[in-house]
């Protein structure tokens, strides 16, 4: 009883301060929590003890996923050099360093809380600067360095941390020991994590295989499985939970590719879910911080070694010096990284204003707080853990001084008045309007009431006709895109109303499909031995080109296994595909992949234009045996591969998701007329408006969700 009490009372506080928040913008939320944690202590006398296991589960395992799930994975890789430097090497010269100048600061500290104090401060939060990348002149390299060191450094800290609480908690601690460890945990962590989080994408990809699609019952899959890992890592095979997790969100399905196998209900409840959890447990975090702050004070009060007054100067001092760490450390990677041998130079005022926007921009957060909310009260023999008060106290006010220096400086330094706001505590653009209003339409001339498939498909073809109108010219490719996708749901709906999906090499649903992939595949093997015979593509790359679509139209034309034997087959192929792809990279000369990759995009030139050049003949000729929709699909699939190949793809481009982005806002409010068209004239029912209107909704929420 008195644990849901607490958890009661502390999602009241939650509540109260977030809504205090929404009328002080000014003041980031995390500070008005920790302020509604500590008027609680001192009026209401809360006192809430934690276990190090479970607190640690709870709430580093979800958030830490969720960070690297939403984090953009090309960006992570192009910056993958300074972000291990900063994650790993600062972590650990910030933990020797500062930790040496903690001990002198403060004698009383044992050497190993004094490392142990620095390494918690070590992991850094992201999101207070990403809140205001819109409005404030941050470079996006920087931006993208903090959000993906922030990633690898909460792991690298809280290993280093977890020691620090070892070696004071038994009194023993060997660097040889440690350094070994610390490498073994780390890797074999990551190796778990991957693993894991790969077992768990296909257990998902198999069920909307399977044609299970329950949001809700995805959403939960989703929501445990980093306590499952983390979990699994720790007890089971006494690794780092910490970079299991983190490794498991990197790798968790999140590319658009992929996503596209979930309909949009999956992916809005599951990203609703998420933003839920982790606004609640950052939350959490810092209502806990400040219910701990009056009791540490309280403690420094009878401190005869120390007072409060001089516990918050140190926390002031010991914050100036992880700005100054991380400044200097900045400045001479980014010295030696930028400037060559022929052109050395040692100051620049640029550089010197990055690099103090780096270090100001190093806030600590929920990550910091979890890790030192989870030090025991007692060591080895029962006795308390030496200045656990004095640590949680300093702790606690160092990222309370990184909050508000981040909140007072940043802005200067930018020359930007935007608030900012912390892990859980992001600003959407959802303010997107969209017109109801639509031309009047002629419907279907029946009596009969449409069912809930017939309405979907007659709705689909009426915005084609919409779109198609638009586009009389036929130029507009975002047009064109968009088209192409109704023209996919319609093309499946035909098929099965239950498992929507575009055109697939793996997904074959009937005879035209079969047929139409055939026709194309015999057009690019007739590309490739044209290039192959005037010797314009080398053997290696011939070979494995005809070999590749060869197995491919084996696969169209004969199934041998059964639908979840295929499945699995496909599962393990793309995922050997994948790492021979790395392996390939990594160990070939550079010369003989840079010669491999053009040869490959000489065979995919020229085998879409062909098969392309094939399918306009068919279309021109009114192939009776192919439907005129699928013929469309397929032509818009091999120009967008051409347009991708030739360097042409907008699809990446600020301008054409702009523009895309709207054409689909436009194309849905055209859905939401017919759909109530059809309602006025009596040819669908409430509940098949209703269900089609979600559908709308859920497709529209999406758009949403990807704008944020």
């Amino acid at each position: 009883m008195q644990i849901l009490e607490s958890i009661i009372l502390i999602l009241t506080l939650l509540i109260v301060a977030n809504i205090i928040s929404h009328y002080f913008v000014s003041i980031p939320p995390s500070l008005i929590q920790i302020a509604a944690g500590i008027l609680a202590a001192v009026f209401m006398k809360v006192q809430i003890s934690v276990d190090t296991e479970w607190f640690m589960l709870a709430f580093i395992a979800p958030i830490l996923f969720n960070d690297g799930n939403r984090f953009p994975k090309r960006e992570l890789w192009k910056l993958r050099g300074p972000i291990l430097g900063n994650a790993v090497i600062l972590v650990i010269v910030s933990t020797v360093v500062g930790g040496m100048i903690v001990k002198l600061l403060i004698p009383s500290l044992t050497w190993s809380v004094a490392f142990t104090l620095v390494a918690v401060l070590s992991p850094t939060d992201p999101i207070a600067v990403q809140s205001i990348a819109k409005k404030a002149h941050i470079p996006d390299k920087l931006l993208h360095l903090i959000s993906g060191e922030s990633l690898i450094n909460d792991a690298s800290g809280l290993i280093c941390f977890k020691y620090g609480v070892a070696a004071t908690v038994t009194g023993v601690f060997s660097l040889k020991s440690a350094t070994m460890d610390f490498f073994y945990i780390s890797i074999m962590g990551a190796l778990a994590g991957a693993i894991m989080i790969w077992i768990f994408n296909g257990i998902r990809l198999y069920l909307i295989n399977q044609g299970v699609d329950d949001s809700i019952l995805h959403a939960i899959i989703q929501i445990i499985i980093p306590f499952i890992i983390y979990y699994i890592a720790e007890d089971v095979f006494s690794v780092s939970g910490v970079v299991a997790v983190v490794i498991a969100g990197i790798m968790n399905i999140s590319s658009s590719r992929t996503v596209s196998a979930f309909s949009p209900e999956i992916r809005l409840v599951t990203s609703r879910t998420w933003d839920l959890v982790v606004y609640v447990l950052n939350g959490i975090v810092f209502v806990l911080l400040g219910i701990e702050i009056p009791f540490a004070m309280t403690k420094l009060v009878h401190n005869d070694n120390i007072s409060t007054f001089g516990a918050i100067g140190l926390s002031f001092i010991i914050w100036i010096m992880l700005v100054v760490i991380r400044f200097i450390w900045s400045y001479i990677y980014t010295t030696f990284a930028k400037n060559g041998d022929d052109d050395f130079i040692l100051f620049s005022k640029e550089r010197f204003d990055y690099c103090l926007m780096s270090g100001i921009s190093g806030v600590r957060g929920a990550v910091t707080m979890v890790g030192v909310l989870s030090i025991p009260l007692t060591i080895s023999g029962g006795a308390a853990f030496p200045s656990r008060t004095l640590v949680l106290f300093i702790a606690s006010t160092v990222i309370i001084f990184s909050l508000v220096g981040a909140t007072l400086l940043i802005p200067i330094l930018t020359k930007s008045s935007a608030p900012v706001a912390y892990r859980g505590n992001s600003f959407n653009d959802d303010n997107v309007e969209i017109d109801d209003e639509a031309e009047d339409t002629e419907v279907v001339d029946t009596q009969i009431e449409l069912d809930q498939y017939q309405a979907n498909k007659f709705v689909l073809e009426k915005t084609i006709d919409k779109l198609k109108d638009e586009n009389e010219e036929n130029e507009n490719i975002v047009y064109s895109t968009v088209i192409a996708e109704y023209l996919y749901n319609i093309h499946n709906l035909s098929i099965s109303s239950d498992y929507p999906a575009p055109i697939s090499k793996k997904r074959v649903k009937n005879k035209k499909d079969a047929e139409l992939w055939d026709i194309c595949f015999n057009c690019e093997l007739e590309a490739i031995e044209e290039l192959y015979s005037e010797e314009e593509i080398s053997e290696d790359a011939y070979n494995s080109a005809v070999k590749k679509i060869t197995k491919y139209k084996k696969e169209i034309v004969r199934h041998r296994y059964s639908q979840s034997v295929e499945f699995f087959l496909n599962y393990f192929r793309r995922t050997y595909r994948s790492i021979r792809k790395i392996i390939r990279t990594s160990f070939i000369k550079r010369e003989e992949v840079i010669q491999f990759d053009q040869d490959a995009m000489k065979i995919s030139i020229a085998g879409a234009q062909r098969a392309l050049a094939k399918l306009h003949e068919l279309d021109k000729n009114e192939h009776g045996d192919v439907a005129d929709n699928l013929v469309y699909v397929f032509q818009r699939h091999y120009e967008d591969r051409l347009d991708l190949l030739q360097g042409k793809h907008k699809h990446r481009s600020p301008e054409f998701n702009s523009e895309r982005i709207s054409v689909e806002i436009q194309a849905l409010s055209y859905q939401r007329a017919y759909v109530q068209d059809l309602l006025e004239q009596g040819k669908i029912s409430k509940s098949t408006a209703n269900e089609l209107r979600q559908n709308i909704n859920y497709s529209e929420e999406v758009i949403n969700v990807d704008l944020d």
